[in-house]
């Protein structure tokens, strides 16, 4: 991230990697995390939390600053530029769709834990939440 942010990112939070997010946003990176809110190592500069999933966006400069006195592990911090919104109106129509072969989109909630766990290549994470989809709903081969 310290390469692609042309000096905005400096430090141990420097080295992580930048993900690509979507099609959304002001071609720019947002920084998520689970380090806000009251008691979190962030909790005066958080920016905001997104909803009631436990990862805030936003908070650089503290961010920095607690990973550079390791107080946090650079590690708890994920890069994404730009992102990928829907109204709630396209969720409702995703969600209700069901292709010839049975195939569907579906609602999950995973641990923020996952969400900001960067070992995970992008086809390791989707094989992971079908995994557990199938397993949960018991529907062999998804």
């Amino acid at each position: 991230m310290g390469e692609m942010g042309g000096g905005s990112v400096v430090g141990a939070l420097a080295q992580n990697i930048l993900f690509r997010g979507g099609d959304v946003g002001n071609d720019s990176a947002l920084l998520l995390h689970s380090h806000g809110g009251a008691g979190g190592a962030l909790e005066a500069h958080t920016g905001e939390a997104i909803g009631n999933s436990g990862i805030c966006e936003g908070g650089l400069a503290a961010a920095m600053d607690a990973c550079d006195d390791a107080l946090v592990d650079p590690d708890d911090f994920k890069f994404f530029f730009n992102y990928v919104q829907f109204t709630d109106n396209e969720i409702e129509g995703m969600l209700a769709e069901e292709d010839s072969a049975g195939d569907a989109w579906a609602s999950v909630e995973v641990p923020s834990s996952f969400i900001l766990d960067s070992d995970y290549a992008r086809g390791e994470a989707w094989t992971y939440l079908r995994s557990q989809l199938r397993e949960e709903f018991g529907k062999g081969e998804a």
